[in-house]
């Protein structure tokens, strides 16, 4: 087989040098944080506004959940198996999919396509998606908790972001969606964390898809 079969833009390795996107990895060693590191191995370029310290600040707030949801469940279960830690982490991991960890995804994808390029209405663009969500009564991700009035984790999350510069268009779009939803269900239904790190993902010009990625 061919050495040119596997081909990857992400690392390069030679001799005595290895390359993540392009940097030396001992530059990435000293100079770059974890978030930073992420941010460069998901985009293909160097973060310039801040964007690694808000990769983090995403990271914190989906580090763990107690005994409330179906991956650390299975994690926890599997753990108490005596088995090897990778084996525990796995468990957890095999029960992400849409419906568990979806969330992200899924808020995502529906804020990308309900607001086109070049749109300036907000709140018009808000209004006419909740209605087409609902009409197809489907739920709209991203907003309300069984649990929390108010997520917690969102307030944050929003502050570092808009410390930033990485508050605009999407973060706006999102809270329009949330006035929307209120005024069209008739209750509050508050931006959650999953509403906030769909909203944050495509301020920073990330795919949706990669929202499991980071749950």
């Amino acid at each position: 087989m061919s050495q040119d079969f596997w081909r990857t833009e992400i690392s390069k390795v030679e001799p005595n040098r290895i390359e993540v996107r392009g940097y030396d990895i001992q530059s990435l060693i000293r100079q770059g944080s974890f978030g930073d590191i992420v941010y460069l191995l998901f985009k293909g370029a160097w973060p310039r506004r801040g964007e690694g310290r808000l990769v983090e600040a995403i990271l914190v707030s989906t580090c763990d959940h107690s005994l409330a949801a179906p991956s650390t469940d299975a994690t926890r279960l599997v753990a108490s198996c005596g088995v090897p830690l990778p084996s525990a982490v796995a468990a957890g991991l095999l029960g992400i999919g849409d419906y568990h960890a979806g969330a992200i995804e899924g808020c995502a994808r529906t804020l990308a396509e309900g607001l086109p390029d070049g749109e300036d209405d907000l709140a018009g663009a808000a209004d006419r998606l909740v209605a087409s969500v609902r009409g197809k009564g489907e739920r709209f991700l991203g907003y309300g908790h069984p649990l929390h009035q108010e997520d917690p984790r969102v307030p944050p999350l929003l502050e570092i972001a808009e410390e930033r510069g990485l508050a605009n268009r999407w973060v706006g779009f999102a809270r329009q969606v949330e006035r929307a939803l209120e005024q069209q269900v008739g209750r509050p239904l508050p931006l959650n964390v999953d509403g906030a790190i769909a909203a944050l993902l495509l301020e920073m010009g990330m795919d949706w898809r990669l929202g499991k990625a980071f749950f």
